[in-house]
């Protein structure tokens, strides 16, 4: 890790010295980030009996990151570095963005690894700018893709495909997939209990971003499949074909000094499609939602599961400095046989330009998960406290 860092900043340096030379446009950028929060959490055992924890967090954001624009003529490429989410500091630093663009005339293509497309989130910042993620937003974050986008706003992605909670089942294509967990996907090597996942097709992404005078909206669809066979003692395998689908919607209406966003968005077995399936919760007391929600495709019983949900939040710009936001956000994943998992959260902020380059952001948060899929009383959180930014 450190001889690959130590060659990244060598090769960043060698690039800005020779720029000139080589007739390329070259331009550093970064965004630094903190938060200090307080968190009340309220949470239960499996008797449904209340317990108490409170916290408070000074630490980076995960979303901090240093990057370098480059362009020649009709190429352009990004590259970021950044670091990992704070629970997850073992993984040091992350590459967040690396890819390429062409711009040739009618539109763009672009391959590398950037954010899928459906993503859009909130100005909530609490849990490293989530955005409401996993509570209403679609972040699920930044995979291998090549996406042509037409000067109409009309775009196709290919991405990398999914299988169930993690990514492909080779060790290279996802540095958010544990190498451990990936080799256990393979079927390259027998075993008396197996699971093996098998992918044919990369997953789809067709969209369209459009703007028609105050109103920016966007939308589009997604889908992923992949084959399952799993097999316990030696007895006979069980196969499954699981089909996820994602339908989207979102946008902006700028009516200054008031404007409104919101995202909504409906889907078939959509953690085995995406990660939105995983929170924003920080910390061990709060709920991580993972298979047990309904997100996914029940391979015990043969049952898709449906999940529907969005946000909406207003802005107000109260100076030149301060811009008011809040928000609320609800999203549920049912299945036919288990109880429906709903979840929700709401938060309140001010954006305050202390200067230039340095803002504040305090904020005020509620989130409650309500029940699980097996009907027990999930977390419910009150958080406040601020985000301090300084981008250059």
């Amino acid at each position: 890790m450190k001889k690959m860092n130590l060659g990244a900043m060598a090769l960043a340096g060698v690039l800005t010295c020779s720029a000139p030379a080589l007739a390329v446009d070259l331009n550093a950028y970064g965004n630094i980030k903190l938060g200090t929060f307080w968190t009340q959490n309220n949470f239960y055992n499996a008797a449904g009996d209340k317990r108490h924890d409170s916290d408070f967090s000074l630490d980076n954001f995960g979303d901090s990151f240093i990057g370098v624009k480059v362009k020649e003529g009709e190429y352009s490429g990004v590259a970021e570095l950044g670091l990992y989410n704070p629970k997850a500091y073992s993984k040091g630093v992350e590459v967040r963005l690396l890819f390429a663009e062409w711009d040739f005339g009618e539109g763009k293509l672009r391959i590398g690894k950037t954010p899928s497309p459906y993503v859009f989130r909130s100005q909530q910042v609490w849990d490293s700018d989530g955005g409401f993620n996993g509570y209403g937003s679609l972040w699920d974050g930044r995979y291998a893709n090549i996406k042509v986008t037409m000067n109409n706003g009309l775009y196709v992605a290919a991405m990398q495909p999914r299988v169930g909670n993690q990514a492909n089942n080779t060790t290279n294509v996802s540095p958010n997939a544990d190498v451990t967990a990936a080799y256990s996907q393979t079927g390259n090597s027998y075993q008396a209990t197996y699971t093996d996942y098998d992918t044919m097709l990369p997953k789809m992404v067709v969209g369209y971003e459009g703007k028609l005078d105050n109103w920016s909206y966007g939308g589009g669809v997604a889908g992923n499949m992949y084959k399952v066979t799993s097999s316990v003692n030696d007895s006979t395998p069980v196969k499954h074909d699981i089909y996820s689908y994602l339908a989207f919607f979102h946008g902006k209406v700028d009516l200054a000094p008031l404007e409104f966003s919101y995202n909504v968005f409906a889907g078939q077995n959509t953690g085995d499609l995406m990660s939105t399936a995983t929170g924003n919760g920080t910390g061990n007391t709060l709920a991580n939602p993972g298979q047990a929600n309904g997100a996914y495709y029940d391979v015990l019983h043969g049952k898709n599961s449906h999940t529907y949900g969005g946000f909406g939040q207003l802005g107000y710009r109260v100076t030149d400095r301060a811009t008011l936001y809040t928000g609320a956000s609800y999203v549920v994943d049912d299945n036919s046989i288990a109880h429906t998992d709903a979840r929700m959260a709401s938060f309140v902020n001010v954006n305050y330009a202390v200067g230039k380059h340095f803002n504040i952001v305090p904020e005020i948060d509620y989130i409650n998960d309500f029940k699980n899929s097996l009907g027990q009383k999930e977390p419910r959180s009150v958080i406040a406290g601020a985000k301090w930014q300084m981008s250059f």
